[in-house]
């Protein structure tokens, strides 16, 4: 009898592998009868029990099935986004589809359809029912029942697909690129709007500004350029008043929280570009508004001129005040700004936090003027005010070292993921897809990303994967996902442009990178953590990024680069002939570009018969964990002026020079002579290195050092 068994087995296992079907590779399970349609974990779930449904194929993870071979004559679906099993839930008619950990439970048998490549019907293990669809409706549930004869509803493809198992640059550039495609409206060549107005635009302005700071993508700034350049035709260079018409609406003379947000993206815009003409609008502005609202008595600014009581603050108006005074005072606005910055920051945390007991950021007060002392309050908390304390908290202690701000930060962060998100970490407050509240998770994201990246806290990496990756997994066909990610988006749900923006940010303000990188690593130099007035490009589509257009003042930042023990002496960097021709210097920073560089690189004019040439400086001597900057100063600016990696060195650099001109002195190159490689200790090597290793390339032309 177990002889009968193996041999039937072998044969079930040979005639799905016949007709298409491989363990180990990964489908998308589509309907025959609804071709569009396929088997989606219901609202990428990664819950034990959740349901699985049928669902327009949006090519996302909790849409893909990786088969696996139970070795008993079955076969299971494992979903590439959980991990998990479609199980069946029981084995009777009517039964359905959800998630199980346990593959034993979770048996399937495919029976090929005759003549039909990759068709199948799809049974329970210890039954003769079939997985049957009727409706075809995003959202139906996938029933066992008996077999009917010839039915397209019970025939399933198995189509297929390359997993998407890790959030990715692919991913997030898919969902900048769908949202700017559905929601970026042209009103002249260089003027778009995405809601006509309103904080929100504002808001969405940032994003933009966020996507173009982690990607170096200047299409991205050309968009935020157009968005602000719509606004500024119609409130002009002074953001205190209403302007209400249907091209657009503001209404900076009532809400001060809404002037401080366009505030903060015009100064980040400065700020990202170095062009002080939106630095100085911004500060203009900030003064206006900051001894508008500003109410001495309680340290904090009033929410609104017009609208609610006049002694009513609250940190949607104080936290982004905070917010755009470091960026003001990071763009060399002085010192003040970061005073007016550190001041409302103490009045909120002993006001709105109670001295930041929990890290919860409450919503609102309302004073007593004649007793000076609150009269009411409100402790709702939300992902805004939580994102852009949270977002204070990091700037400051960029600039002041104060260890306070470090332990505020991780209150403030602990608290959101413990008490605004679900078990798995993905944010279930503010699941709103209109009114205000639609938008506030984007700004959460944004300084989540800061914390991560400029506090060093690896640990909270996965938590902002987790919320992109989720958002895309619930993205519609269109390829956009409201605010309400924690479910999948329909076109009707996923229609305004201020609740999609979210989603976006999250994809965004993912670390995709190394949180702490290793000092003696190649840092690309396209891979940054931040830049200013740079662009990425990719010259020859095939992923080879550089950083191009190289402008006066344009720099690079990579955070946590860590030298541990080792002293780092040196530093190389990979840069043409035409940037080095109208680079003046390249300035190497450690912590805060201010006060005397590490190092001052001065490229003389090169050949321009080689397309690289790497150039070497010795810096301040360097140990343990240190922020890195990159600053280049040109004479003017030029299209294709190019930059492509650096990295330190314990030698010094006339050590590396030394050991570089003893090759190319013992070697001379004949005609039509094969490219020889040899490491810097001057070892040939016998093959080509692999990818990381820095080399010599000798041949008839070339004896420069260069990276493979």
């Amino acid at each position: 009898m177990k002889k009968t068994f193996a041999i039937l087995t072998c044969c079930l296992f040979c005639l799905v592998a016949q007709a298409s079907l491989e363990v180990g590779k990964t489908y998308s399970v589509k309907s025959q009868k609804f071709p569009a349609k396929s088997l989606f974990c219901k609202n990428s779930s990664y819950e034990i029990g959740a349901e699985i449904v049928l669902w327009t194929e949006t090519d996302v993870p909790s849409s893909q099935w990786s088969l696996v071979y139970t070795g008993d004559s079955a076969f299971a679906l494992q979903s590439v986004y959980s991990g998990y099993y479609a199980t069946p839930r029981s084995q009777k008619v009517g039964g359905s589809l959800r998630l199980n950990r346990v593959l034993n439970n979770s048996k399937l048998v495919f029976i090929p359809v005759d003549e039909e490549e990759g068709i199948f019907h799809i049974m329970s293990r210890d039954s003769t029912l079939y997985l049957t669809v009727q409706t075809g409706k995003d959202g139906e549930t996938p029933v066992w029942s008996e077999k009917i004869d010839d039915s397209d509803c019970q025939r399933w493809k198995m189509e297929e697909v390359e997993p998407k198992p890790i959030f990715t640059a692919a991913m997030r550039d898919e969902m900048v690129d769908n949202y700017l495609k559905k929601f970026a409206k042209r009103i002249s060549s260089s003027s778009r709007t995405f809601s006509y107005g309103g904080w929100g635009e504002s808001e969405q302005l940032e994003v933009v500004l966020d996507a173009y700071e982690s990607t170096g993508n200047e299409e991205y700034l050309k968009m935020a350029t157009y968005v602000y350049n719509y606004f500024n035709t119609h409130v002009g260079n002074s953001w205190d008043k209403l302007v209400y018409k249907d091209a657009y609406k503001w209404y900076g003379h009532d809400f001060n929280d809404d002037v401080m947000w366009q505030i903060i993206a015009v100064a980040r815009l400065g700020w990202l570009t170095g062009n002080k003409s939106y630095t100085n609008v911004a500060k203009k502005n900030f003064d206006v508004i900051y001894k508008r609202a500003y109410i001495p008595f309680t340290g904090m600014m009033r929410w609104a001129e017009n609208s609610g009581d006049r002694y009513g603050t609250n940190s949607c108006s104080t936290g982004p005040t905070e917010v755009a005074a470091c960026y003001l005072g990071m763009s060399g606005c002085g010192e003040e700004y970061f005073e007016k910055a550190r001041d409302l920051y103490s009045a909120q945390r002993k006001i709105m936090t109670n001295n930041m007991s929990t890290g919860k950021i409450w919503d609102s007060v309302v004073w007593d003027p004649e007793t000076e002392t609150v009269k009411s309050k409100n402790e709702w908390s939300s992902t805004y005010n939580q994102g852009t304390m949270l977002g204070a908290a990091c700037l400051l202690y960029d600039h002041y070292g104060d260890e306070q701000y470090l332990r505020d930060a991780k209150k403030i962060v602990s608290y959101t993921k413990t008490s605004l998100c679900n078990s798995k970490g993905v944010i279930t407050a503010c699941q709103n897809n209109d009114g205000d509240l639609c938008g506030f998770k984007g700004i959460l994201m944004r300084y989540v990303r800061r914390f991560v990246l400029d506090l060093n806290q690896p640990d909270y990496k996965a938590w902002l994967l987790t919320n992109a990756m989720h958002s895309y997994c619930n993205r519609t066909v269109e390829g956009v996902t409201a605010s309400a990610w924690l479910t999948k988006s329909t076109p009707e749900t996923a229609s305004n442009p201020f609740s999609c923006s979210t989603a976006v940010s999250a994809a965004v303000n993912a670390v995709l990178g190394d949180v702490v990188k290793n000092g003696f690593d190649t840092l690309q130099i396209e891979k940054f953590d931040y830049h200013s007035g740079l662009s990425v490009v990719d010259e020859e589509g095939r992923g080879n990024n550089r950083v191009a257009n190289v402008t006066d003042g344009c720099w690079v930042k990579y955070d946590n680069v860590d030298f541990g023990e080792e002293t780092a002496r040196s530093i190389s960097i990979d840069i043409s002939p035409l940037a080095s021709n109208i680079t003046r210097s390249v300035e190497v920073y450690f912590d805060k570009m201010e006060g005397t560089p590490a190092c001052v690189i001065e490229p003389n004019e090169l050949d321009q018969a080689q397309p690289w040439y790497t150039l070497f400086a010795d810096i301040t001597p360097t140990t343990g964990l240190h922020h890195v900057y990159v600053r280049f100063n040109c004479s003017n600016s030029r299209a294709k002026s190019k930059v492509d990696q650096i990295r330190f060195f314990t030698e010094q650099a006339s050590e590396l020079e030394t050991a570089i001109k003893s090759i190319s002195d013992d070697i001379t190159p004949e005609a039509d002579a094969p490219v020889s490689y040899y490491d810097l200790s001057g070892r040939r090597l016998h093959d080509a290195p692999p990818a990381g290793y820095y080399i010599m390339q000798k041949g008839n032309q070339s004896r420069t050092l260069m990276k493979r």
